[in-house]
């Protein structure tokens, strides 16, 4: 997979304010419309422009792509820190293992065991 820099794609800087993504996205999205631009790589470019606001208008997955970079997708499944960390939507919480021990852990995997005392 090629790393695509969102931030370049839109020509703003890493730290800028969601009303200057969205301005600069509906620059561009305008420029690069198959139906106004009729250059070869027009649609392309125009893909390549929403799928980069696609992101960087989300707070989450925004923060994503901060964190892992080209593996964003990938971390939105695993917060960077193992089991410990959490997993999205998982049987995890933050809290990891210190909340109980592993038969409590291998339960929430497979379910089921016997109730304990």
């Amino acid at each position: 997979m090629k790393y695509q820099d969102y931030y370049q794609i839109l020509g703003v800087s890493r730290d800028a304010e969601k009303s200057d993504i969205k301005k600069a996205y509906r620059k561009l999205a305008r420029k690069y419309h198959p139906d106004v631009n009729k250059a070869a790589n027009a649609e392309d470019k125009f893909k390549e422009v929403n799928e980069a606001y696609e992101v960087l208008k989300d707070t989450d997955k925004r923060q994503a792509y901060d964190r892992f970079g080209a593996d964003w997708k990938h971390g939105q499944q695993f917060d960077g820190a193992g089991f410990g960390g959490g997993v999205k939507g998982g049987a995890y919480s933050s809290e990891g293992f210190s909340g109980g021990d592993f038969s409590d852990f291998f339960e929430s995997i497979f379910g089921g065991g016997k109730p304990r005392s």
